[in-house]
């Protein structure tokens, strides 16, 4: 069969008898056959081609009027977009839209519709892509997509093919260059129209080609340079500097379409040795590194700065092509690593006080979420990120009714939460938002708790300036002593949350009197938090260690209940140690280890970033891992700014809020010594000024601190730091009850009657780690019985199962 630019002969044979002499059709005509002809024939084309253009519209009237219902529709769909080229039915535009009537008519008689974005190749290599409800389309970006990987496979005949039949079908546009057009409407735009995007990958391919097929290698390096003349042209300005144009008919800066371009420009430019195609990608490229920021949610991507977030194909297409980038510009790299991760991510949730009948909650990613309540019908709705309101009807009858939330992201990730109940009370009008009141009770420990080292008693102040909650002190063991100086512990005594190292170097063969030194010392510090036996074992001195810890655990614990712990130095064959010391403290281990990272990633050593290392190797070592107190915190140096410093301790601090397993986070030193054997790892000069850090570290540790650092995949039981129930009710007075939350919460408060029905009730939240408030229940009349105050809890930030908390009976009459 002979192929005349991806027609037949035999077709001419086959439609000739469909059609009048004159080519009028020969049965009342289908939608956008007559125009089709009359393009035709005003056309400035030979006369062989009209011939053939005649019969492959008779053909797909022919189809259109004899296929099934499903099939002939994408048929005349193809027909009618000839319609719009009626008086500019150039050579290069009629093979583009007869070669996609053409697919369609192939396709759809003997098929029904494929998928969205199906690919039909024609004899000629050509590709033509399905849009669902529509038509197969020539698409120039999937060609030259293919041309690209026809050249990347080494595949000479096939990249011949297909380049020659796509230079058969550019389009000469005015001001030079050669366009492929994209003949269909499409996102408001209306055809002819190109894609800047499409231009550049074009100049790639064709250059790609040339350095392939060497007797066309001229031909093709000369129709790269016209495709790339038209680019500039489909450049706009943004802050950062130009931007490429996705479809030439908007200005809405694409994130994909300008990555894609620098990488094509980038290939074009080398190959042709285009001075101005490698500065226009330069300029690309810088634009594109500082605007990567604005399409990134932290949790998704945006498609485009008009803030549809990307489909699940294209996020991971922009993550190809970010490695691809990643040798020019580190923040190419890192965004790599980053978004990458966001495709195994679980969705992430927060949840605020609402309104009566509502459910008021926060989704960090594009998901269909779940609702399940028996205060209404289960709903499922497809949400983008942010905030969300769900309403519901006041239930007719009093009670409690649980809501459960579930959200699955686009890349099949799954999340899950409990909701504080809607609650119908037996009293009318007495379920009520909180208004709180501080209670004298002392601060409540947040979940998870930020200090520093310092030297001396008086930098204390300087950690409270910064919001740290611990700091840490170290005191040395006099050999063989048995108390501790009076002098040293009146020091300790001003320090409030301290966490104190005890030096014990060298280890005693005989603890003893270690340990009672341990028990005096401990007395007499009513403000102590931990106590961690120091040096940090080697695997050779772990033998000593694990009998001075187990000999000063059990004396401390015989006179004051203060956790014991062990240091695990990450800079001396962290899981070596861990495992031996495990080995040795079997049913004794330590309350607490404090894990002092090793500065910088080396072959068995752990920094602050291999926390879970350190976990499951504590889990295989004690069958279950202690709390970790991250515990000297620092950056070298040497190579560090304290701008960087402050960055790299604030990630830290908030990857440490993100785990369960740590409950403090120290920073090496708060305040840097004078003497310069002391290396400056502090937030603040020896003179007491502020580094640039400290204000980075302040900005990181209020969030932490108070549980509201967002965590995909994270989802925490919340939980109350005290809670004071009233002895008794007073019929003639509202009950209250006095409580905090160890993190951000909403709460539910209801006084509940024998028969288990919420008489009163109020919603409300709390800041983590403050002190706890007084919340006051409507009053309401009590008949004689037993009743109970209900507390329910719900971390506002990575919410887990609501936590219940239950008084006991308090009678009435």
């Amino acid at each position: 069969m002979i192929v005349v630019r991806g027609f037949t002969t035999s077709l001419v044979i086959v439609a000739a008898a469909l059609m009048l002499a004159g080519g009028a059709p020969a049965t009342p005509a289908v939608p956008g056959e007559a125009q089709a002809f009359a393009a035709v024939k005003h056309a400035h084309i030979d006369a062989a081609d009209k011939t053939t253009y005649r019969a492959e519209i008779a053909r797909a009237a022919h189809l259109a009027r004899t296929l099934p219902g499903g099939r002939w529709q994408h048929v005349v769909t193809a027909l009618e977009e000839i319609a719009p080229f009626a008086k500019k039915l150039t050579p290069q535009r009629a093979l583009i839209l007869f070669g996609q009537l053409k697919a369609n008519d192939d396709y759809f008689a003997k098929h029904f519709a494929p998928k969205d974005k199906y690919d039909f190749v024609a004899d000629d290599g050509v590709v033509y892509r399905y849009f669902a409800g529509r038509a197969f389309e020539f698409h120039p970006l999937a060609n030259f997509g293919q041309l690209n990987a026809l050249v990347a496979a080494n595949n000479v005949d096939g990249t011949e093919q297909l380049a020659d039949a796509l230079i058969a079908r550019g389009v000469y546009q005015h001001g030079g260059g050669v366009g492929f057009e994209y003949e269909f409407s499409f996102g408001g735009g209306h055809p002819p129209w190109l894609s800047g995007m499409a231009q550049a990958v074009a100049a790639q391919a064709f250059a790609g080609a040339a350095a392939i097929v060497p007797d066309r290698a001229t031909a093709y390096m000369r129709e790269a340079h016209a495709a790339y003349v038209v680019v500039p042209r489909l450049v706009i300005k943004v802050a950062a500097g130009p931007w490429i144009r996705l479809y030439a008919f908007s200005s809405l800066p694409v994130l994909n379409a300008q990555l894609q371009t620098v990488v094509s420009l980038n290939a074009y430019a080398n190959a042709a040795d285009d001075g101005s195609a490698t500065s226009l990608a330069a300029r690309m490229q810088t634009s594109a590194a500082e605007m990567l920021g604005r399409f990134d949610t932290g949790y998704w991507t945006y498609y485009s700065l008009g803030g549809d977030p990307s489909p699940l194909d294209y996020q991971q297409f922009v993550v190809q092509l970010l490695h691809k980038l990643a040798p020019l510009d580190q923040r190419f790299a890192s965004a790599a690593q980053r978004i990458s991760q966001y495709q195994s991510q679980p969705p992430a949730f927060q949840v605020a006080n609402g309104s009566l009948g509502t459910l008021k909650f926060w989704l960090s990613k594009p998901s269909t979420v779940h609702i399940v309540s028996a205060a209404g019908p289960e709903r499922t709705l497809s949400l983008v990120g942010g905030w969300h309101t769900i309403t519901y009807k006041e239930p007719k009858r009093p009670g409690f009714y649980p809501i459960a939330v579930s959200a699955t992201d686009w890349a099949g990730n799954n999340a899950s939460f409990e909701a504080l109940p809607l609650v119908r009370a037996t009293t009318a009008g007495t379920t009520s938002n909180a208004r709180q009141k501080a209670d004298a009770t002392p601060q409540a420990l947040p979940a998870l708790s930020i200090g520093a080292g310092i030297d001396d008693p008086s930098q204390a102040a300087f950690a409270k300036s910064l919001g740290m909650r611990l700091v840490r002190m170290s005191i040395a063991w006099p050999t063989d002593a048995t108390t501790p100086d009076p002098g040293a512990v009146a020091a300790l005594q001003s320090v409030q949350n301290l966490v104190l190292e005890l030096d014990a170097s060298p280890l005693p063969s005989d603890p003893t009197a270690l340990a009672q030194y341990a028990a005096s010392l401990v007395q007499q510090l009513p403000t102590l938090r931990e106590l961690i036996l120091a040096p940090a074992p080697t695997v050779a001195t772990v033998p000593t260690y694990a009998g001075a810890l187990a000999a000063v655990r059990s004396a401390v614990q015989t006179v004051e209940q203060i956790p014991v712990g062990a240091a695990i130095d990450g800079s001396s064959a962290p899981r070596s140690t861990t495992l031996a010391l495990g080995r040795l403290l079997v049913g004794d281990a330590p309350d607490v280890i404090a894990f002092r990272p090793a500065p910088v990633a080396a072959t068995n050593q752990w920094t602050a970033t291999q926390t879970g290392a350190l976990v499951t190797t504590l889990t295989s070592a004690f069958g279950q891992s202690p709390p970790v107190i991250v515990d000297g915190l620092a950056t070298p140096t040497d190579t560090v700014s304290p701008t960087t410093q402050g960055t790299q301790y604030a990630a830290a601090i908030t990857a440490a809020a993100c785990s369960t397993n740590v409950q403090a986070v120290l920073l090496d030193r708060l305040i840097d010594n004078a003497s310069t054997d002391v290396a400056p790892t502090g937030i603040y000069n020896a003179d007491g000024t502020a580094k640039a850090s400290a204000a980075v570290v302040q900005k990181a540790i209020g969030p932490a601190q108070r549980g509201i650092v967002v965590c995909p995949g994270l989802s925490v039981t919340a939980a109350a730091s005290s809670i004071t129930y009233p002895p008794a009710l007073d019929p003639a007075a509202a009950a209250s009850v006095t409580f905090g939350c160890m993190r951000d919460c909403v709460y539910l408060v209801s006084l509940v009657n024998a028969n288990g029905k919420p008489v009163v009730a109020r919603r409300g939240s709390m800041k983590g780690g403050g002190a706890p408030m007084v919340v006051g229940l409507p009053k309401a009349p009590l008949t004689a019985g037993s009743y109970t105050i209900d507390v329910r809890l719900v971390n506002t930030v990575n919410p887990g199962p609501v936590a219940q908390l239950t008084s006991p009976l308090l009678p009435v009459g």
